[in-house]
């Protein structure tokens, strides 16, 4: 049951965030004069009055997919996730690792036999990938680059073959329609100053999707996750700015971390084990040393243990405390099912203690998956993704504001964004449209989208309407 777990992890972590789940779709600038902000699956850079203005050409089109944004400390810039079309198999090659063109080549004699087999081993499934999943393959993606290439070889075998499958029509329809390109995962970098404005490439796969890129916040280093699906494992990464040799940090995490405020050790969840994998260990690992080298990791320092009911996550603050999410559970306790209050934990900046944020009984949603710290720590922003309300916690007394209340029937998909310590910008209804909306503690709520085009904003919540 762990292997399924885990499978059905990286599966999540693919699209990173669930439809049911609030996603990111604006960074602010260290210093909250400008903001990237995703509209319509493009990225934009706007101003801090909400003026949309363009950013350097080549970063989006229509063949390229932007996400996971993360500020340079300078603000002079930004890495990002980039899935994008590349027209042909011999442009690949000359783009992604030799060993991933070699291991899709390896592949492709084998397709044919894989796919007949497939065809005796069909029986009564009803679907094509009911009988992929009968055979020996580790890497769903590894295959269907080798199926495609072979496609492009002998379209007549491969169509045969297909054909036989149950539903084959439809894949080898879908063959066709893919024959136009390749899909390229990479992190780029983004300069916004100086004389190359030009995205620049830390890291290329076809094979192994990163996702999440973080700058530290000292160093000239970038930290990100990487799915290998092959050893259904989710990775952590560092890769130096410069475009140098990355490291392997460590295997079979979750993908919540984030950088130590001297950017200089990591803090990782994984999981511990366990049907569904609820329990996570918080880690903290030093991975560049005091000459701003890569450094060999060693050992992790384990810090606490959580159990996360949704996505895990955390967030180191400037302090360097370690804020997080769990159930609040004493083991061992009885009963399998036990409804618990979810609440948020800070671990000391030496590891040697953890305490609750001191909130009141019911204050927090049920379903904690998405919480944000200010710059300095001194507030946490909760979004409740059942409702569309918006509440802002102070740290350390644990009272709680709401700055959004929640109206019937909305649900918020937008996780918020802190513009500075104490200007929180978030998603919210204005005028009865999603709008992206600016809290202060000083002045009043007022609308950043308003001169947008009213489809802009329309994901951000979402109506059930059949919702009672």
């Amino acid at each position: 049951m762990k292997r399924i777990a885990h499978r059905a992890l990286i599966a999540a972590l693919a699209l990173w965030l669930p439809a049911c789940l609030p996603e990111e779709r604006f960074w602010w600038s260290p210093a909250g004069d400008r903001a990237v902000v995703s509209i319509e699956e493009k990225l934009h850079l706007v101003s801090a009055e909400g003026v949309l203005g363009a950013l350097p050409d080549g970063l989006s089109s229509k063949d390229a997919l932007v996400k996971s944004v993360s500020w340079l400390p300078d603000g002079g810039g930004f890495a990002c996730q980039r899935t994008r079309r590349i027209a042909s198999w011999e442009e690949v090659r000359t783009l992604v690792p030799a060993e991933e063109v070699k291991a899709v080549d390896a592949l492709m004699p084998a397709v044919l036999p894989l796919l007949e087999a497939a065809a005796k081993m069909a029986g009564e499934a009803a679907t094509v990938e009911a009988v992929l999943k009968a055979l020996p393959l580790h890497d769903a993606r590894l295959f269907s680059l080798a199926l495609r290439r072979t496609f492009q070889k002998d379209p007549a075998a491969v169509g045969r073959a297909v054909q036989a499958l149950p539903k084959g029509s439809a894949l080898l329809d879908a063959l066709k329609a893919d024959a136009a390109g390749y899909d390229l995962e990479e992190i780029v970098l983004v300069r916004l100053t100086g004389p190359s404005a030009a995205p620049v490439s830390l890291l290329r796969s076809v094979l192994r999707q990163a996702v999440l890129p973080r700058v530290s916040p000292k160093e000239a280093f970038i930290a990100c996750v990487r799915l290998d699906e092959a050893a259904e494992s989710i990775e952590l990464h560092v890769l130096p700015l410069d475009g140098g040799a990355g490291m392997l940090v460590a295997r079979k995490v979750s993908g919540a971390f984030d950088w130590t405020p001297d950017g200089r050790s990591l803090v990782f969840m994984a999981p511990i084990g366990g049907e569904g994998e609820k329990l996570q260990g918080i880690h903290r690992v030093r991975v560049i040393d005091d000459a701003g080298k890569l450094s060999e990791p060693g050992e992790p320092r384990t810090l606490a243990t959580a159990v996360t009911l949704n996505r895990p996550a955390l967030q180191v603050l400037a302090d360097g405390r370690v804020l997080f999410a769990s159930q609040p559970v004493t083991l061992p306790a009885a009963g399998a099912e036990t409804e618990l209050e979810p609440r948020l934990y800070l671990i000391a900046a030496d590891g040697k203690s953890v305490q609750p944020v001191p909130t009141a009984p019911g204050d927090l949603p049920t379903n904690l998956a998405c919480f944000v710290a200010a710059p300095d720590g001194s507030r946490i922003a909760v979004v409740e993704s059942e409702t569309d309300a918006v509440a802002v916690v102070e740290t350390d007394s644990g009272k709680m504001q709401l700055i959004s209340p929640p109206h019937p029937k909305w649900q918020n998909r937008t996780v918020p964004a802190w513009k500075s310590a104490t200007e929180l910008s978030f998603a919210a209804l204005h005028e009865g449209r999603p709008a992206w909306m600016l809290w202060s503690e000083t002045d009043n709520l007022r609308c950043l989208s308003a001169s947008w085009p009213s489809a802009s904003t329309a994901k951000w919540l979402i109506e059930d309407k059949e919702r009672k």
